[in-house]
């Protein structure tokens, strides 16, 4: 970035062999080998196997084709390098002026499969999600406002766990972070209350929709108010808050 404000991601080369999995850190990354492997990138196979070693090595790639737990990259539409794409399609939720309704944000499918209807029965009701920037172009720019929220559903490798962690936009030891960005939810003072979400850093906007002059589901990006519970050390007053999506 203009000021190296920007992680590279360099796992995103996938530079790790052999089922390994990548784990990115700052100007560089590691490569977790499997039994049986070595090297920077794994690449090397080692000689004089015991058979113990043979029987774990099976059982890493039997554990490499397993599947993980899923997660939501709201924001973009593919995965990161770590996790497989299950699908993409939008963010939608419940309009800002709205109630009732659900309050968790869901990534729809482009194409819906529908079952028994009679329409115009309003009950519940889901409007698209919206990028809606205030000042300043960040932590993106303002012409992302009104657009729609694309999301992607991804699969992990060899995981057991995720979570999003607010406030950093790194991951704790051990743990591989999927992908960072910025805290986003409804506004403060509309009807709909949203849960918090992690927007990728990146964002792209949803194709083949265009913008909308009408609001939807509108996100805004998450500040601390440390005046109020939050120690205004380290928190610092209005600033808006970075998020990490993590795996192990």
């Amino acid at each position: 970035g203009l000021k190296c404000e920007k992680d590279i991601n360099e796992c995103a080369s996938q530079p790790c062999q052999n089922f390994a999995t990548c784990h990115d850190g700052v100007n560089g990354y590691v490569c977790q080998c499997f039994h049986g492997y070595k090297g920077v990138n794994c690449e090397k196979e080692m000689l004089n196997e015991t058979t113990t070693d043979r029987i774990l090595k099976i059982v890493d790639r039997v554990d490499a084709a397993s599947n993980g737990p899923t997660f939501i990259r709201w924001g973009r539409t593919s995965c990161p390098s770590t996790s497989r794409l299950v699908y993409h399609g939008l963010a939608a939720a419940d309009h800002y002026t709205h109630k009732g309704s659900g309050s968790n944000p869901l990534c729809l499918p482009k194409q819906p499969v529908y079952g028994r209807y009679a329409d115009k029965q309003w009950g519940g009701i889901l409007s698209g999600a919206l990028y809606h920037m205030q000042r300043q172009s960040k932590p993106f720019s303002n012409s992302f406002t009104n657009r729609p929220v694309p999301c992607a559903v991804c699969e992990t490798k060899r995981k057991r766990a995720t979570f999003m962690l607010p406030a950093t936009n790194r991951c704790p030891s051990n743990w591989v972070r999927e992908y960072h960005g910025y805290l986003m939810s409804s506004h403060y003072n509309t009807q709909y209350t949203s849960q918090y979400l992690c927007f990728d850093d990146s964002p792209e906007v949803a194709q083949g929709v265009g913008s909308f002059s009408s609001r939807g589901s509108d996100f805004y990006p998450v500040s601390a108010e440390c005046n109020r519970g939050l120690p205004c050390r380290p928190y610092i007053q209005a600033r808006e808050l970075t998020c990490a999506v993590c795996s192990k």
